[in-house]
């Protein structure tokens, strides 16, 4: 255990952790090694956090995503999204929770949703507007679920609106018939 224990604290995340489940897992004692890897990986992006305060880094200061993955694997949902909110996570991890939280919390999800559009448009290119155009039919029928249909259409001229000029994007809009 100590030599798994020692792979993980060198590269701690999902795949050490599951290693270390299945050696901890044999020798009944999960649970106890759980919690010390888990609160090892919050060290971690505690660590990571204030490396990045003190360097001035901007672009790297560290996030959940790590817990969030964990949680996730562990079939956690609620925990993965706790971890999301309080500490962030990678955008294809926010994607997975808004996904898993669509059904039972529909805002939730929207509000995921809506964060992902203006950063896949900063992308400036076809296959972007593409998934731009396609994230808006989940939103527009989240929009429809908890009651807010009409505010899908204010929402869509504003994304049209700030974001004209961008051809390529207004004409899958119009293919949409969203124009």
């Amino acid at each position: 255990m100590r030599l798994i224990w020692t792979e993980f604290a060198e590269r701690p995340g999902l795949e050490q952790y599951r290693k270390l489940k299945g050696h901890a897992d044999k020798v009944g004692q999960w649970l106890t090694w759980r919690e010390k890897a888990l609160a090892g990986i919050r060290e971690a992006i505690s660590k990571r956090k204030r490396e990045a305060e003190k360097s001035k880094c901007t672009w790297h200061q560290g996030d959940n995503s790590s817990l969030v993955e964990i949680f996730l694997w562990e079939k956690q949902f609620d925990a993965a999204w706790r971890e999301a909110q309080e500490g962030g996570c990678n955008d294809s991890l926010w994607m997975k929770l808004a996904l898993l939280r669509k059904q039972a919390h529909p805002e939730d999800a929207l509000v995921v949703y809506q964060k992902q559009i203006e950063p896949i448009l900063a992308q400036k290119n076809v296959a972007a507007y593409g998934q731009a155009v396609a994230l808006l039919r989940p939103i527009q029928s989240l929009m429809e679920t908890v009651g807010r249909e009409s505010e899908f259409v204010r929402y869509l001229d504003s994304v049209r609106t700030a974001h004209k000029l961008k051809r390529n994007f207004i004409k899958l809009l119009y293919r949409r018939k969203w124009v």
